[in-house]
């Protein structure tokens, strides 16, 4: 995800709040337009690039089947799937992982980045049995998640399955005020986490980057090294929220950076887990003039890729939102001026 509101709320106090804001509302209206056509299924492209389709297991630096890849989810007790939040294939093949599990009878959860513990205690207190009840109830929160756009097919598999829907995110007010206290006004659950798995220098340097990135290139870098602390609690929630789920196989529906081995979800549950096994699937949008595995591994700023596989699909024709949101700012400067 390019922007999140959570992360504005952090900024609050800051004169960049107002203008974060600015590129949050710019960037939600194009990202909704880019994401959804009139039967609400994105442009896709490359959909010919040789890696399309493709799952790469990187511990044994090979391509693997589908069949390879379900034989490894059925042998673990965590399964955290990493997606671009508008690319609906990513869904599609979330919702063929889900469909695995029901077929082998494996009693699982899902856990839901899209969803926020407010929201899961609304799920809970009504039983939801559709996909239109829930979508319904989770729209009485102010999202920028787009459940009927993206979410309505893998909401589907996930009710059919007859698996527990699971909250695994904070609600705005509660991460504006964790991430106001600091690390050390934290709840103790949380504190704990983040004490057993520090972040090394180069760890929080490119954590920092990434969140440059994801801003636009927009935000100082005392705002960046702000925001390191919310994406680490958020990582935190999820691995202690999947930590608490009762059944056997617990899975996590996240933005693919969440699911980072090297220093998100899968840190904290094989510090908290040791013994557990636990699988990270990154879902990768392919890129025109790249065709080797190096490419991506460089594009995720790591020594290799930070998953245990990756699986290749096509990319989603986005609008440069960052060059849109630039040219209306200029504009407007240009304007007071």
């Amino acid at each position: 995800m390019i922007m999140s509101f959570q992360l504005c709320l952090t900024l609050r106090t800051h004169r960049k709040f107002s203008t974060c804001l600015k590129l949050l509302s710019l960037i939600s209206t194009l990202v909704l337009f880019t994401a959804c056509t009139v039967n609400n299924t994105p442009k896709l492209i490359l959909n010919d690039h040789p890696l399309v389709d493709k799952i790469w297991d990187i511990k044994n630096k090979r391509f693997i089947s589908r069949s390879s890849l379900k034989a490894s989810m059925l042998a673990s007790e965590f399964i955290l799937l990493g997606e671009r939040h508008d690319n609906l294939i990513h869904h599609r093949y979330q919702s063929w992982v889900i469909e695995q599990l029901s077929n082998a009878n494996k009693k699982t959860g899902v856990a839901f980045e899209m969803i926020n513990v407010q929201q899961g205690q609304l799920l809970a207190r009504h039983k939801v049995r559709t996909v239109d009840e829930m979508i319904g109830l989770l729209n009485q929160f102010k999202t920028h998640w787009y459940y009927e756009q993206r979410y309505r097919n893998l909401f589907a598999a996930t009710l059919q399955a007859g698996f527990p829907v699971i909250p695994a995110n904070l609600s705005r007010k509660q991460l504006r005020q964790l991430s106001t206290k600091g690390e050390n006004g934290l709840p103790k659950a949380y504190r704990k986490m983040l004490e057993q798995v520090p972040l090394s220098s180069l760890q929080t340097q490119s954590l920092e980057k990434e969140i440059m990135a994801s801003h636009c290139n927009m935000l100082s870098n005392k705002i960046a090294s702000k925001l390191v602390l919310s994406q680490r609690i958020r990582d935190a929630v999820m691995a202690h929220g999947l930590s608490k789920i009762h059944s056997p196989v617990k899975v996590l529906i996240a933005g693919a950076g969440h699911v980072r081995k090297d220093r998100g979800v899968p840190l904290y549950l094989m510090k908290y887990k040791p013994q557990a096994r636990v699988l990270s699937l990154g879902f990768t949008e392919v890129e025109n003039s790249s065709h080797k595995i190096a490419d991506y591994t460089r594009r995720w700023a790591a020594e290799e890729l930070p998953f245990d596989y990756v699986w290749f699909t096509p990319q989603v024709k986005r609008k440069d939102l960052c060059a849109e949101f630039a040219r209306q700012m200029k504009n407007k400067h240009r304007t007071q001026n």
